[in-house]
């Protein structure tokens, strides 16, 4: 699985597991912005190891500027 901010292998910062979705649903997720995602192997919220992204959900909330 690649990262689809780094384009890099998608590694959990917190545990350094390779990130491999459960199942389609969860492929899915990742192209979606506001979806959280967790790390399978250790729950925490998944963190690019390589770029240090949170997919976290919050990376669509930023295109609004004052």
């Amino acid at each position: 699985m690649m990262c689809a901010y780094c384009d890099r292998p998608l590694e959990c910062e917190a545990c350094l597991t390779p990130y491999v979705p459960p199942d389609q649903a969860h492929y899915d997720a990742l192209s979606r912005t506001e979806v959280p995602i967790a790390c399978e192997a250790c729950g925490a919220i998944l963190v690019c190891h390589w770029c240090k992204t949170p997919y976290d959900g919050s990376a669509g909330d930023e295109s609004s500027f004052d």
